[in-house]
């Protein structure tokens, strides 16, 4: 004879276990998601940094008309920026060519803009 007693506390166990396995699931999965919506918008924090950078090359080129302008800043909120200005025979453009790169807590972002 088969004795039934303690079939229920196998039962209760398996439950807990699926239940514990799909918090767990769906918890990597709600972390997994908002890791990446943070860094969508260290992206764009990022972007407007390389998009400063050509800002203030335009300026320079602008201004003192240097084609062989350089620079590297730090901004406010902790984004900085990397851009070069060469001349357009180097690139490929008619006049001048700006490479900007964009940096936020790990995440680049880059410009080229050429004329």
């Amino acid at each position: 004879m088969f004795s039934t007693k303690g079939t229920i506390l196998y039962f209760a166990i398996l439950i807990l276990s699926v239940i514990f396995t799909i918090a767990m699931s769906l918890s990597l999965i709600i972390f997994g998601q908002l890791k990446m919506q943070r860094e969508i918008g260290y992206s764009v924090i990022a972007l407007c940094a390389a998009d400063t950078g050509v800002e203030r090359a335009l300026y320079a080129i602008y201004k003192d008309g240097n084609l062989s302008f350089s620079a590297s800043t730090t901004l406010e909120n902790g984004a900085s920026y990397t851009v070069q200005v060469s001349d357009g025979s180097l690139c490929g453009a008619a006049f001048f060519c700006i490479k900007s790169r964009g940096n936020f807590k790990g995440v680049t972002r880059a410009i080229d803009a050429s004329f």
